[in-house]
């Protein structure tokens, strides 16, 4: 038997659940969704999972474009696990239709709470403190559950979530190509390149010592949380007219985006940076490094 799972993540809330669930599985590998989809097929698969954040109540546009391109084995046991920080929305739903258009059912479906790290708006919440253990609880049942191949129906929206989702959901989902605009770095970046190497869209490069973006950002905030010197600010500025001009009253949440120098930051307690940096790992080899740790 092989399995594989599929994660999206900017600060390591799904990574660290695509370890846990892998863990419980024999001959798993848990592969980052930022690889191409062309060199990590699951045609050869029995166990197929998908595990990824919530971002404005469905799932991340890259996650949605790397699931499009995937080939997968219609007669594997497919789950999803979506994490949210409250409203899964059509998180799991989405990927539904993604793969019944390839001829696949999800056997299982379930979400975990974890905690919001959107820090251009606002602080980490709830608080780590307590999130991330009940976190851990609920991720080591729903681990048991897929080791036992156990089926369960995805998560659903209701009729009135789905239209309030059109109606404000909406206009910030047509803000994202817009993203990144905001994003400065100021004279403390090192250069190290590390914000490069932990985002999950490939959306940096190094350009004369500095990150630069090229505008196909989830705002993850990975490059953010896991720059060594905090360099990475965020600011909205009468000059970032793009951004502004496609605000309007339906999006005021743009009218209070940035980071505040003493803003808390938040990656997942159980993942580095350096684990960040990896695109496929198996659970065999995150057993020894552990045991060897």
């Amino acid at each position: 038997m092989k399995a594989r799972i599929y994660y999206f993540t900017g600060t390591g809330n799904s990574m660290r659940a695509a370890r846990v669930i892998a863990a419980g599985l024999d001959n798993a590998e848990i592969v980052s969704m930022r690889s191409r989809p062309e060199d990590v097929p699951a045609t050869d698969c029995d166990v197929v999972g998908f595990v990824y954040p919530v971002y404005h109540w469905t799932m991340p546009a890259p996650a949605i474009s790397f699931v499009k391109r995937l080939e997968i084995n219609k007669d594997a046991y497919v789950f999803v696990v979506a994490m949210p920080s409250f409203i899964c929305g059509i998180a799991c739903e989405r990927l539904a239709s993604l793969l019944s258009k390839k001829g696949i059912r999800i056997a299982y479906g379930n979400l975990v709470h974890s905690v919001a790290n959107y820090v251009i708006v606002y602080p980490p919440f709830p608080s780590p403190k307590l999130r991330v253990p009940a976190t851990e609880r609920k991720l080591k049942k729903i681990a048991a559950e897929i080791a036992e191949r156990k089926h369960r129906p995805i998560p659903h929206s209701s009729r009135m979530l789905r239209w309030r989702m059109r109606s404000f959901m909406g206009p910030y989902l047509e803000l994202q190509k817009y993203a990144d605009n905001p994003f400065t770095v100021s004279d403390v970046c090192i250069s190290c390149g590390l914000c490069t190497r932990v985002c999950p869209c490939k959306n940096l490069t190094m350009e004369n010592g500095k990150p630069v973006f090229h505008h196909h950002c989830a705002n993850c905030m990975a490059c953010v949380v896991n720059c060594p010197k905090r360099a990475i600010g965020y600011e909205i500025t009468g000059g970032d007219r793009k951004l502004l001009d496609a605000s309007t009253s339906k999006t005021p949440l743009v009218k209070i985006m940035g980071l505040p120098p003493k803003r808390k930051l938040y990656r997942n307690p159980y993942i580095t940076a350096a684990d960040l940096c990896k695109d496929r790992e198996s659970a065999d080899q995150k057993s020894r490094e552990k045991n060897h740790g």
